[in-house]
């Protein structure tokens, strides 16, 4: 199946025959497809005299998204793995299956480096939440009121102290 994926950009809609058939393409690589969205918007590139594109997003069952943004004349210009641009060496819009199966094979290669990424950013929030609930707080101004007030209360311990020695010192000399 050698025809070209060319996306309609002016009716580019979640029912666009050109984007259920690259959705066909990755559940028959074997990955499994979450949502799928479209900007709603053209966007215009800085690059290249100025360009439109409208951006199409691809969540799997894996958390991973990869994002395609399509140019004006229907082809691919750009492609994303989780927010970062990916270089592919099946560039052409003849061979899409090329293209989908490169993209597919970077998913399942990344994919337990994502995992892993994943896991320690939402330890990360887990372990802030804790924190948050426990009533704990770390702000430096909350720890410098904390200590002035620690500081008072032995300046004051000191001074009642001092007052007992000189009682006891009064009581021993008398």
């Amino acid at each position: 199946m050698n025809t070209p994926l060319l996306f309609d950009i002016k009716n580019l809609s979640t029912e666009a025959d050109s984007l259920k058939r690259l959705i066909d393409m990755f559940v028959m690589l074997g990955e499994t497809l979450v949502t799928h969205d479209i900007d709603k918007n053209l966007k215009i590139s800085n690059v290249d005299k100025g360009f439109s594109y409208k951006n199409v997003n691809l969540t799997f069952a894996d958390s991973q998204t990869v994002t395609f943004a399509i140019k004006q004349t229907g082809d691919i210009w750009q492609v994303k793995l989780n927010n970062k641009l990916i270089a592919l060496r099946n560039q052409d819009a003849h061979k899409p299956e090329a293209v989908v199966q490169e993209i597919a094979q970077k998913i399942k290669a990344g994919r337990t480096a994502y995992q892993k990424a994943l896991a320690k950013k939402v330890n990360a929030t887990e372990v802030v939440q804790s924190v948050k609930q426990a009533g704990l707080k770390n702000t430096q101004k909350m720890r410098v009121a904390s200590l002035e007030e620690q500081l008072k209360a032995i300046e004051a311990l000191i001074v009642e102290r001092t007052a007992y020695k000189t009682q006891l010192e009064a009581e021993l000399a008398a």
